[in-house]
């Protein structure tokens, strides 16, 4: 079997430095190189490789601003331009262990540290491009997505004890536990652990004991694997999945924690640190993860403004629930930052009416703050539009349970689009506020309710009584506004005086409530109606 050389291979090298650039140029010619092309940023790379197939891409970890190494293989993969044939190796001066770890993850085909000499590039490329001949058919099964070639073309390879049996049984337990084939799985990884204990032998085997929940003798493999290499951050995330499984939220936020403290950039290793923060109703660490979710996409082939958008109300939810005033200003700030920040990044906000984000964020800090007339104002101001708005309706169905219109809000949560809501940190957002606000709400309504019987049974004062003590609950709840005004008129109809003095100031005040809002039908007619009343009382009082 020949291998290539570096002659008539179409080489890129992805580097933000100049110096570099040429330097490496100069190794690659001299090693028989003659078709090199340059782009200092991943977005340029992503383009050059839209219009050619280049055989090996050498890829700077650090790009400056923009996409980085990971975030461009990524890319690569997911647009189909990283061909079977090609070879992608990540080159840079970072030694730090969560940039390698997360770059290793991610499996390019090499990793280098620089400096590094022309003899071990050489063998480098050399081994790899033997790999990939020999197993090109392999390689295409596996870019085609073709599981059932993929088996076959690994079973055929370890039948004839090939030199590369050891990488497709890896290639063949992944392909069956990925196809939910357990048996098959557990009979590969067995044969393979009786031969030699290595990592990712015991890694997939305890990833298959945790989907058979056998947790215990999962969490055993992961240990043994961790003992091996202190680094595996896989094995800690399935430990805490396992750990998670049983309940033990506070084991397996220690889990999770040494994951990300090894390899942080990884988007599910985030969404699982995400769920356990939830367990454990960790307030911080969500925010964290939710932040992390967003930093790790901003420049990938991922890259979605729900992740930005679920990242600041993840924030403003933290601070609601704060009760800590210190805290509660330290992430007021951070919501301040964050808008600011999104602000210069027209390429992720400009497909959603920001503006009307940022408004509607800002009502909710409003509410935090106690000024509930300037939310309700707020929101007053926009609410036509913002309850089109589908990528801002979770927004309005926060503000609006905020400040007591629960009727409103559960009307409108019916109409979120499912595929937003679908997104798992949105959806724990609106169950997480809907549990927090449930008893609330629930003491509202039977409050509310009470008031009713009481005025329909005409023990106004009584009525009035209850109706207030709801709207210390929801004070700017339309309904109960309206209720207390109505109350209130009824009971200067009568001649009555209610504790606490003018009953015409509380209708006032309850008016303020409702005035200048879009109101549903009907409470405008009876708004038009309780109006009328007490302006003509208004004016009986004068004469």
């Amino acid at each position: 079997m020949q291998t290539k050389t570096l002659e008539n291979q179409r080489v890129l090298i992805v580097d933000d430095q100049r110096a570099f650039q040429l330097m490496f140029k100069g190794v690659l010619y001299s090693m028989g190189a003659t078709n090199v092309a340059f782009a200092p940023t991943g977005e340029q790379a992503l383009a050059k490789s839209s219009n050619v197939d280049f055989d090996i891409l050498f890829v700077d970890y650090h790009l400056g601003v923009g996409k980085n190494g990971k975030q461009l293989l990524e890319d690569l993969r997911e647009k189909k331009l990283l061909k079977p044939h090609s070879i992608f190796m990540l080159v840079t001066g970072e030694n730090s262990v969560p940039v390698v770890v997360s770059a290793v993850e991610l499996e390019p085909d090499d990793y280098l540290v620089k400096p590094f000499s022309q003899s071990v590039l050489r063998s480098r490329i050399l081994r790899i491009q033997k790999k990939k001949i020999h197993l090109a058919a392999l390689f295409q099964a596996l870019y085609d997505n073709n599981t059932e070639q993929v088996i076959e073309l690994c079973q055929r390879e370890i039948s004839e004890a090939g030199r590369y049996q050891q990488f497709c049984k890896r290639v063949l337990a992944e392909s069956f536990l990925n196809s939910h084939r357990y048996t098959e799985a557990e009979q590969v990884l067995l044969g393979c652990l009786d031969q030699r204990r290595n990592g990712w032998a015991l890694l997939l085997m305890a990833r298959l004991c945790f989907e058979l929940q056998r947790f215990s003798q999962s969490q055993e493999l992961c240990d043994e694997a961790i003992e091996e290499n202190r680094l595996f951050a896989e094995a800690y995330d399935i430990k805490a999945r396992c750990f998670l499984a049983e309940n033990d939220a506070e084991q397996a936020f220690s889990c999770i924690q040494a994951a990300t403290e090894i390899a942080p950039f990884s988007m599910q290793r985030q969404y699982l640190y995400m769920d356990i923060a939830h367990a454990l109703e960790d307030t911080n660490a969500k925010v964290l993860a939710s932040k992390q979710l967003y930093e790790i996409t901003r420049r990938s082939i991922r890259q979605d403004v729900v992740h930005l958008l679920n990242y600041i109300r993840s924030i403003i939810a933290a601070a609601t629930l704060s009760d800590d005033p210190q805290q509660r200003n330290r992430y007021l700030q951070e919501v301040a930052i964050a808008l600011q920040r999104a602000r210069r990044d027209d390429n992720l906000i400009r497909e959603i009416d920001f503006d009307l984000f940022e408004i509607l964020c800002q009502a909710r800090l409003d509410s935090i703050s106690g000024q509930q007339f300037q939310a309700k104002k707020t929101y007053a101001a926009v609410a036509e539009h913002a309850e089109t708005q589908q990528q801002v309706l979770p927004d309005t169905v926060f503000l609006l349970n905020q400040i007591g219109e629960f009727e409103q809000a559960d009307r409108l949560a019916a109409l979120i689009d499912p595929a937003l809501q679908a997104d798992p940190v949105l959806q724990r957002l609106l169950s997480e506020q809907q549990r927090h606000n449930q008893a609330q709400q629930q003491h509202f309504s039977q409050l509310n309710k009470d008031g009713i019987r009481q005025y329909k049974e005409g023990q106004h004062l009584a009525a009035l009584a209850l109706f207030e003590q709801a709207l210390e609950l929801a004070p700017m709840n339309t309904g109960c506004a309206l209720n207390v005004i109505q109350t209130s008129l009824q009971l200067l109809k009568t001649r009555s005086q209610g504790p606490g003095g003018n009953l015409l100031d509380r209708c006032k005040k309850a008016f303020r409530i409702v005035d200048n809002m879009p109101l549903p039908e009907h409470h405008r007619k009876r708004y038009q109606e309780l109006l009328s009343q007490f302006t003509q009382l208004q004016q009986e009082k004068r004469r």
